[in-house]
């Protein structure tokens, strides 16, 4: 496990979404699914996985890869599965809960800022998701912080001078959502 996190390096700023780089997806999420096995093994418990930004795409197929997934929190991730994916199936197949947090300055009224534009298409994603997932019996809730009295947050909402509220809150839906 410290092995694979050795590995890790923050964003380069690349853009895969032309498929132009040599990030795969899957391969990360095959390394993340091992670790979270490994966890298992250790433990006995199943694993919360918190993503964030690009790190939401691998996040989404670790489900493919293990059975010890017990919930995802999706901060502010790349996009959402798309329904009927096999991510999608995946995550629906094991009942896995999942919520979607989003800062300050996404929706409709933004979209003439270019990033602004782009986070509010990404959250319109994990709506398309969220409504299709709880149709289909599982358990998703996309949570914008400004519509729950918690504001001034960026993308990077974990290094606010506000994150104890915001990881209250997602403390809150864990003890709501997932069983342990």
């Amino acid at each position: 496990m410290d092995q694979f996190f050795r590995q890790m390096t923050p964003d380069t700023g690349m853009d895969n979404a032309g498929g132009d780089q040599n990030i795969d997806n899957e391969v990360v999420a095959q390394a993340v699914a091992a670790t979270i096995d490994e966890i298992y093994e250790r433990t006995g418990q199943n694993s919360i996985l918190v993503t964030h930004s690009q790190g939401g795409l691998p996040g989404w197929e670790v489900p493919r890869y293990t059975g010890h997934v017990a919930a995802i929190v999706a901060i502010e991730p790349g996009a959402a599965p798309t329904v009927d994916s096999e991510a999608y199936n995946a995550l629906l197949e094991q009942k896995i809960p999942v919520t979607f947090y989003y800062g300050d300055y996404i929706g409709e009224e933004f979209t003439d800022v270019p990033a602004a534009a782009m986070w509010s298409m990404m959250a319109a994603t994990a709506d398309t998701f969220t409504e299709a997932y709880n149709a289909a019996d599982g358990s998703s809730t996309v949570v914008h912080l400004p519509d729950e009295g918690i504001t001034g947050n960026s993308h990077f909402m974990f290094q606010e001078l506000n994150n104890d509220v915001i990881a209250d809150h997602i403390e809150n839906w864990i003890q709501e959502n997932v069983d342990q």
